[in-house]
């Protein structure tokens, strides 16, 4: 009796509407975090994204809204944690640190020299013999020639220790501008990565659309690809970014020591991996695709006859690089800019 029953409850759901299936579906989701529900419907039924914009879900994410608080907002919070932690810290903050103390020994013994100068000119001038030896000259001087050598020699290290202040000031200046805009590169990079990820949509979808230009789908591609983006890269896009923080920010936290240690064969490795994981999410994410455009899969998900993956690979390449190298100029552009600041 039992089977009969069940048997009878699949067909109930087979003989639903895809917008049937898909608000049962949404009213079934636990948790009050429509995102979280929503990537739960999104995994489940992949092949029923297409009937969703249609479906009349309350609550509902737009794509994309969907993808900025999935790859966007984790991104900007890594960021903005990384700069904080890495602005004040590293090897220039070490240059720094050795500059300033150098400053101020060279400082104090400058202002040696000067008080030492300037209480020789008080005892010449108030003494009351008529002819002096300075150790500076070869002969006795008179009081007044004396007192002339003595202010053209204060004069001479005044000048010298203001020049010598404006020059570290200005080294100084050089060093933090390199190190505040290195901070904001290093840090502000992996944001560039993950908002590739999303401007990429675009892109995407209009090479795409040429290769699937029959299928009734293929014009929400771009729609598609926000969704499952960001659905099937919650964790690697995380991984990812955190790998990005590390190499790019590992020297601010004491890690260049090791880096150096492990030599170049180790960042040959690790470029690899990490490329190998953005490919496989690019795997993921084309598999998904091919799902809600109701398209048969290449049966090698890895091949280069896979046109959805070739289109993502190619489409977030084209967006990162053009991104990063604006976002690159515009650091560069923030360093000049401090480094000429008065």
């Amino acid at each position: 009796m039992e089977s009969v029953y069940q048997n009878e409850e699949v067909v109930s759901e087979e003989q639903l509407t895809p917008q049937e299936q898909l608000r049962m579906q949404w009213r079934q989701q636990p948790g009050p975090i429509p995102f979280l529900r929503q990537k739960n419907v999104i995994d489940q039924n992949a092949e029923l994204l297409p009937f969703a914009a249609t479906a009349g879900l309350p609550g509902w994410i737009t794509p994309g809204l969907f993808a900025l608080q999935g790859l966007v907002l984790i991104a900007v919070v890594l960021s903005a944690l990384n700069w904080q932690m890495t602005r004040h810290s590293g090897k220039l903050e070490d240059e720094i640190t050795a500059l300033q103390a150098n400053v101020q020994i060279e400082v104090k013994r400058q202002e040696e020299i000067i008080a030492a100068t300037q209480a020789e000119i008080k005892r010449i001038s108030t003494s009351a013999h008529e002819t002096f030896k300075l150790r500076f000259s070869d002969r006795p001087l008179g009081r007044a020639e004396a007192l002339a050598f003595l202010d053209a020699s204060l004069a001479g290290t005044q000048k010298s220790e203001e020049q010598y202040k404006q020059k570290m000031a200005a080294q100084e200046r050089e060093l933090r501008a390199r190190q505040s805009a290195l901070a904001v590169a290093n840090s502000g990079s992996p944001l560039i990565f993950s908002l590739a990820l999303l401007m990429a949509a675009g892109l995407f979808s209009k090479g795409a659309q040429k290769d699937f230009s029959r299928n009734r789908h293929a014009r929400r591609l771009a729609d598609y690809y926000l969704y499952f983006a960001t659905t099937e890269g919650l964790w690697p896009n995380l991984v990812l970014l955190a790998f990005l923080h590390v190499a790019l920010s590992g020297n601010a936290y004491g890690l260049s020591g090791l880096f150096l240690s492990v030599g170049p064969l180790f960042w040959v490795v690790f470029w690899i991996g990490f490329y190998f994981l953005l490919l496989r999410y690019f795997v993921m994410l084309a598999r998904e695709l091919y799902k809600a455009i109701q398209v048969r899969q290449p049966a090698n998900e890895w091949a280069l006859d896979n046109r959805i993956l070739l289109r993502v690979h190619n489409s977030f390449l084209l967006v990162f690089v053009g991104m990063e190298a604006v976002f690159l100029s515009l650091c560069y552009a923030f360093y000049i800019l401090q480094k000429n600041l008065v």
